[in-house]
């Protein structure tokens, strides 16, 4: 998870290449929308919740795996970072890193020893340099300082950017039954689209971990930031004192209080795990994402659900064969050379064996999945975990009538069995469902 950073003194740094719209007639034109109460109230302390006490169960990264809490900074309201940022409050947590608001003002993210943090500074250089004028550099989340912070167990690289709301999975979970209402749901797809277009053409990088914790909403305003602050310097934050090692943690507080206009839009963010693009196009061979975010992230955001569930075996842990079943079940059986490449996946060995999510070493791709998946007949060979009666459009509830069929026209270009038939980034920009914002934009 990552945020990001404000000005000097108690004034607040105004977001840069925000994305306006000039004539926002795209959000009412098809149909009229009511926005969610929340962006009609305004900040209040009382909203936060939060009272200054010591609380006795453990707190966030404590809770992860293997001890790790030694591998995060123990960083404190008050502590003076690089001799000009002083630490507000904890606003967040992720596996690899926490992130504060300090004042001088920025959001910082605190990556832990453990986790290689200079490859997202790496390529948020790339992305960066690649074409500063371009536009949809707007939609893109880039830290803007860096700089080394000495802990008691190392060296902690902390990234600095400039500040952001929360991420789409909690500005989603705000809207009436969590599903994003259409037209606001298109923009963000606009906005996401031209991020992609902008890091495969001109920065030829794959991002490879694209989730709604990985998408940052802008914020609408600056003042609810000093109101924030206020509040967060009269009233301490939360936190834990381990009795082992009287080690303590703060409860995180990522929320700035209600919404106060609906001029929020989307940036990527997270470039630690991206990779570059492989020369001619062809893409990158190993597996990328979560599972469930696999297939086109759309349904997430409109129908809050994964298009293909939880492809889970008996084990519960991720099974092909589960996830190639449920995609037969809403697409359709693959054309044949989408199976004929599955029995070349069977004898192309890879240069040296890797190990798979259940500790097997693999030789091949087609193993290293749990292969083979396909009968001598072409047919998966786990028919018994077919659905049968699905369609797509069953999936589709948000949606009527001519705009449920132009967003299964969308998807359809997305969903293809052979990846040479998916439209890129920039082809599905140049589709009918959002000529609207290409008109505004």
């Amino acid at each position: 998870m990552d945020l990001c950073p404000i000005n000097q003194g108690r004034t607040f740094l105004k977001m840069a290449k925000t994305f306006t719209i000039t004539n926002p007639r795209f959000l009412t034109q098809k149909r009229a929308w009511r926005l969610p109460a929340f962006y009609n109230r305004q900040f209040s302390v009382s909203h936060l919740g939060s009272v200054a006490h010591e609380i006795g169960e453990p707190i966030e990264e404590e809770l992860l795996p293997s001890h790790r809490l030694r591998y995060f900074h123990p960083t404190h309201p008050g502590e003076i970072m690089n001799a000009k940022f002083k630490t507000i409050s904890k606003l967040g947590f992720g596996g690899a890193s926490t992130v504060w608001l300090a004042e001088n003002l920025k959001f910082i993210k605190i990556a832990a020893l453990n986790t290689n943090a200079s490859g997202e500074m790496t390529y948020s250089k790339i992305i960066a340099d690649a074409k500063r004028s371009h536009d949809s550099l707007s939609f893109i989340r880039t830290p803007i300082d860096e700089f080394h912070l000495e802990g008691p167990e190392g060296t902690h690289l902390c990234l600095v950017y400039v500040p952001m709301r929360e991420t789409l999975l909690r500005f989603q979970r705000r809207w009436e039954r969590q599903r994003i209402a259409p037209p606001f749901f298109e923009a963000y797809i606009y906005c996401l689209l031209r991020a992609l277009d902008f890091l495969h053409t001109e920065c030829h990088l794959i991002h490879t971990d694209i989730n709604d914790e990985n998408i940052m909403m802008t914020l609408e305003n600056d003042t609810l930031l000093a109101d924030y602050v206020n509040y967060q310097t009269s009233v301490p934050q939360s936190r834990h004192i381990r009795s082992e090692d009287g080690r303590v943690t703060y409860l995180s507080q990522d929320e700035f209080g209600p919404f106060q206009g609906p001029q929020l839009f989307p940036e990527l963010a997270d470039f630690n795990l991206c990779i570059p693009g492989l020369d001619g196009g062809q893409g990158h061979l190993s597996p990328i994402q979560s599972h469930c975010f696999r297939a086109p992230e759309l349904w997430n955001l409109l129908e809050n659900i994964s298009l293909f569930g939880r492809p889970a075996g008996e084990d519960g842990e991720y099974d092909a064969h589960a996830h190639l079943a449920q995609m037969v079940s809403l697409l359709g059986n693959p054309p044949e050379e989408v199976i004929q490449r599955a029995r070349i996946s069977r004898t192309h060995y890879l240069g040296r064996p890797v190990m798979n999510l259940r500790g097997k070493e693999c030789k091949t791709m087609n193993e290293y999945w749990g292969g083979p998946f396909f009968d001598d007949d072409g047919q998966i060979l786990r028919k018994d975990l077919l659905r049968e009666g699905m369609k797509l459009a069953d999936t589709v509830k948000e949606l009527a009538g001519d705009e449920k069929e132009m967003f299964l026209d969308f998807a359809s270009d997305m969903l293809q069995w052979l990846p040479e038939k998916r439209k890129t980034a920039k082809e599905l920009l140049e589709h009918p469902l959002l000529e609207d914002l290409r008109e505004d934009q």
